[in-house]
């Protein structure tokens, strides 16, 4: 599941747009009154305005191993979100590690290295190193029907977790953390979760496909 395109909604646009572009750094692909898009990576993310938008979790895939490096070049621009003193959390049967850090919104973003995924022989990170969306959250009242509709309209299976409070559903190149927001709050930040709109394109198994969460 390759996250192509990810349109979320910001009160805050001009604080978003700033802290987008200026501190972390990406290139703007359009610029209009009431929302803009960076490039990132392989995704193009579209904030748009609206009054009363909810906070959410956004994951960007980074190269494998490039974790120490990511950490070091993410402290020089923002806070880091730790798991008890942990800066770098480990997540041992994902093959992967991650830091945590929010935008001017309070999205809770993470990089995630995954060790058998997007190779890299650079010993360097820059803005450049950040490769695209990896994870989405889809905080619901219950998982089940969703995650039904994702299985059945676009054939994803359950990557980690189960229907109760936590469903990864996807695969290593793009998951949606799909959460009970009345059993779970999102990690590490321990955030409530809320029903956040948003909007999605991707590719699954050589198709292209497309859904507003409100639709599901």
């Amino acid at each position: 599941m390759k996250i192509e395109y990810l349109q979320l909604y910001t009160s805050q646009l001009q604080k978003q747009l700033q802290f987008y572009r200026d501190v972390l750094g990406f290139s703007l692909a359009e610029n209009a009154e009431d929302s803009f898009t960076v490039k990132i990576g392989f995704t193009k993310v579209c904030f748009q305005y609206k009054k009363e938008a909810k906070l959410n979790h956004i994951a960007f895939h980074i190269p494998a191993n490039q974790e120490n490096l990511a950490l070091h070049w993410l402290k020089e621009r923002v806070n880091i979100e730790k798991d008890g003193t942990e800066e770098i959390i480990d997540f041992k049967n994902w093959e992967a590690k991650s830091v945590y850090f929010k935008d001017a919104d309070d999205n809770i973003l993470e990089f995630i290295s995954r060790s058998h995924l997007y190779p890299s022989q650079k010993n360097k990170f820059s803005v450049n190193s950040i490769l695209g969306v990896a994870e989405v959250g889809l905080a619901v009242e219950i998982i089940e029907p969703y995650y039904n509709y994702l299985r059945d309209h676009f054939n994803l299976a359950i990557f980690d977790g189960n229907l109760d409070r936590f469903c990864a559903i996807g695969d290593k190149e793009g998951l949606l953390i799909c959460i009970d927001k009345n059993k779970k709050e999102w990690f590490p930040t321990n955030q409530t979760a809320f029903e956040a709109d948003f909007k999605i394109k991707f590719k699954h198994q050589g198709e292209a496909f497309s859904f507003l969460s409100k639709d599901v």
